[in-house]
């Protein structure tokens, strides 16, 4: 999609006087914008959208003054920029509305020409303002969001294939266990991408209710369903020109997934309890540590949809297979923790760093940050020692294959996961998806440890 689609420009205009609401109106089509009238602050509550760019507010107006107007606008649409419109004698208020959050006022009677230039002015300092947030809070995630170290060789692997994806606006499908950081490459992508100016949002399919989530997506119209008061855009339009982020996809309802493949496939969606089609421009990335296409064999999931969401697919590794990052990884973590706490970081011992690095991390990303932030709290002196990081006592791959023999108090964990590699290649007749499977690694991660090993498998 262009650029210009990125770009286009709303306005809500609400005037109580007809005549001078058209005239606004034939000011701002000339310029190329579209418009939209209201009579009313009421009115303009209804109608407004997360796809409005601005909103033109005459401060007088029956049933709703501007100015409240203004603050519940300000409140339920942040990203929309706000302009006051006002007679001779409310020059007072109107300056009370700009400390309110508008950005400008208009003084009545308006002239095309300064109507215009203020208006235009109005979306440049808007931008601005959403541009300097976005950036803000980039700023921030990167100080103390998640840490995604890329330095071992399959997470090299891994940022290549980002910075490649990054740049072509299609469809992205994440894979992996929990807790390895899928939201942050999903955002780090958006980030780099061409859509980084507009909005980036996140839908948990596994945390909204069932019967929320449609009216969650995609908005609902007055009356749709007892509660539904007023007219409420869903997160398909708050994220326009963005990108949504559909996390823990295999967890989308059967029913709704239809909605969400016309939604990909034509970029059209209706509210809940509206027959009007409203355009979106969204690019998607979805994420599953669910395997979709055995969902789709068990008819648990559709299987177009998932050819729509699978266009690009990306795998994340699981922290045990790239363990060569998980020295800095803790170092970040650390640093992150001291600095929100306003001390020095702390440092790990070398028995305390080879347990990290030895250990399997079912949990991931998410189970180390949770061990050492608890480690952090309660250790005494300037270093973790082993005993602070309080880790199970198995250091044995997650559910590898319980071992029948007793396992020698001399054997180390190199030669508890040969034996773990070759009891699953034997369990399976030499069927590597299986056997990865059950060892809770990808098959190219089994593959480089059957190849270390020396060993020589019957592929399946």
């Amino acid at each position: 999609m262009g650029q210009e689609n990125l770009e286009a420009k709303t306005v809500l205009v609400a005037e109580d006087d007809g005549s001078t609401r058209k005239l606004y109106r034939s000011f701002l089509e000339k310029e190329g914008f579209s418009v939209i009238e209201a009579e009313n602050g009421k009115e303009a509550l209804e109608k407004i959208s997360g796809q409005t760019d601005l909103a033109v507010l005459d401060l007088q107006m029956p049933q709703m003054d501007g100015l409240s107007c203004l603050k519940q606008i300000q409140s339920r649409f942040p990203d929309c920029g706000l302009l006051m419109i006002s007679g001779n004698g409310d020059i007072p208020a109107a300056v009370d509305a700009i400390k309110s959050g508008a950005i400008d006022f208009v003084q009545k009677p308006c002239v095309r020409e300064d109507f215009v230039a203020r208006v235009d002015n109005a979306f440049r300092t808007q931008q601005l303002k959403v541009e300097n947030a976005r950036l803000r809070q980039a700023v921030e995630q990167l100080s103390t969001g998640s840490s995604i170290i890329m330095n071992s060789e399959i997470s090299s692997d891994l940022a290549r294939k980002i910075d490649k994806v990054s740049t072509i606006d299609s469809t992205v499908l994440l894979t992996g266990e929990s807790g390895t950081g899928k939201t942050t490459i999903a955002r780090m992508i958006h980030d780099r991408s061409q859509r980084r100016a507009a909005p980036f949002v996140t839908v948990n399919c596994a945390a909204l209710p069932r019967e929320l989530i449609e009216a969650e997506l995609f908005g609902h119209v007055r009356g749709a369903f007892t509660g539904a008061t007023q007219d409420r855009p869903g997160r398909v339009e708050v994220a326009k020109g963005g990108t949504l982020f559909l996390d823990e996809i295999g967890d989308l309802p059967l029913e709704l997934q239809p909605k969400l493949l016309t939604l990909i496939q034509d970029q059209t969606f209706q509210r809940v309890g509206s027959n009007k089609t409203l355009n979106a421009n969204l690019r998607f990335i979805s994420a599953t540590h669910q395997d979709l296409e055995e969902m789709c064999s068990s008819k648990a999931f559709r299987s177009d949809l998932f050819y729509r969401l699978n266009v690009l697919p990306l795998g994340v590794p699981a922290l045990r297979e790239r363990s060569d990052d998980i020295r800095e990884m803790a170092e970040a973590i650390l640093s992150r923790i001291a600095k929100r706490r306003d001390e020095a970081p702390a440092t790990l011992t070398p028995e305390s760093l080879d347990a990290l690095t030895s250990y399997g991390w079912p949990g991931n990303i998410r189970e180390l940050e949770n061990v050492l932030e608890r480690a952090s709290a309660f250790f005494e002196g300037s270093e973790i020692e082993l005993e602070d990081l309080s880790l199970p006592s198995t250091r044995t791959l997650p559910d590898s294959r319980e071992c029948t023999s007793k396992i020698s108090i001399t054997e180390t964990l190199l030669d508890l996961e040969k034996r773990a590699v070759k009891q699953a290649i034997e369990d399976h007749n030499g069927n590597r998806a299986r056997a990865a499977r059950q060892l809770g690694i990808s098959e190219k991660g089994l593959y480089n440890k059957l190849r270390r090993f020396g060993f020589t498998e019957k592929k399946k």
